[in-house]
């Protein structure tokens, strides 16, 4: 089973979770420690389509396409959980990794364990 962790949007790089920014550094220094090689990706392009909250309808069918091959969608945050639910895409939920709660930190990298290569 593959993983694919999911958030907002790229917050000014072309990537998701990109290193410089605190939920990519906290996000790959736990997916590195725990050897998981995860897919990154967000819903939206910008903060722009964000706070729309739409999905496009070839997010939601490549997602779709996803969950019937064998991925695992990982919400990272309530907000992204929900939009999921919304769009009937199934996931599970954990804690997203800018969180400064450190109870929430511990949920995130235990939720990511079960995940780990053995």
């Amino acid at each position: 089973m593959k993983i694919v962790l999911i958030g907002g949007y790229p917050k000014g790089f072309k990537e998701p979770f990109h290193i410089k920014t605190r939920s990519g550094r906290v996000l790959h220094k736990i997916t590195d420690d725990l050897n998981i090689k995860p897919e990154f990706f967000d819903l939206w392009k910008n903060k722009e389509e964000e706070d729309a909250r739409v999905l496009s309808d070839k997010t939601i069918s490549m997602l779709k396409k996803l969950i019937t091959s064998d991925y695992r969608l990982v919400a990272l945050g309530r907000y992204i959980e929900e939009v999921l639910i919304k769009n009937s895409l199934i996931c599970e939920y954990l804690p997203h990794p800018a969180s400064r709660d450190k109870k929430n930190l511990l949920q995130l990298r235990n939720g990511l364990r079960k995940y780990k290569v053995k």
